[in-house]
C-alpha cells in the first residue's frame, strides 16, 4: 500500500521548469496525488478549486475518480506540491508553513502568500520568498 510520502517521494521540492515538463509527460499525476494535496492544505474544496481555475465539481471529479485532468491542472498540482514540500522544509512543520501562507505578509504587498496561489509565476514567487527564508531573509 502505497503511503503519503510514497505519492510524492519523487516530486522535488525546488521543481525547475525542466523538471515539471519531464516529470508531466513521465509520470501519473492522479486522484491520489489531488487526495494529498487537499489533505496538505487543510482548505475547501471550493478555495482549491479558485486556485485550479476550475469549477467546484471538476476538482471533486479529480479528487474522486480517474477522470483525465487537464494539463495546466496537473502542471499547478504539481507546482503546489513541490512549494508544500519545500515549505514544510523551510518551517519545520506543515502547520508553520500554513500558518505562514494564511498570514498578510509585507512581501506580497500585505497579502497573504497563498492569495499568489492563481498563477504560476505567483507560485513561483512564493518558492524565491521561501528560498530567501531558508538562507536568512526575514520572513
Amino acid at each position: 500500500m502505497e503511503t503519503t510520502k510514497d505519492l510524492i517521494r519523487d516530486i522535488p521540492s525546488n521543481i525547475s521548469d525542466s523538471q515539471v515538463i519531464n516529470y508531466l509527460h513521465s509520470e501519473k499525476l492522479g486522484t491520489k496525488q489531488v487526495k494529498l494535496f487537499k489533505a496538505l492544505t487543510h482548505s475547501s474544496d471550493k478555495v482549491i478549486s479558485e486556485w485550479f481555475d476550475v469549477s467546484e465539481k471538476t476538482f471533486q471529479t479529480y479528487r474522486s475518480s480517474n477522470a483525465k485532468m487537464n494539463i495546466n491542472f496537473k502542471e499547478k498540482l504539481l507546482l503546489l506540491i513541490s512549494l508544500y514540500k519545500q515549505g514544510e522544509r523551510v518551517f519545520g512543520s506543515k502547520k508553520e508553513f500554513n500558518d505562514w501562507l494564511e498570514k498578510p505578509n509585507f512581501h506580497f504587498n500585505n497579502e497573504r502568500p497563498v492569495d499568489f496561489f492563481k498563477t504560476i509565476s505567483g507560485i513561483r514567487y512564493i518558492e524565491d520568498r521561501l528560498t530567501g527564508i531558508e538562507y536568512g531573509d526575514n520572513v
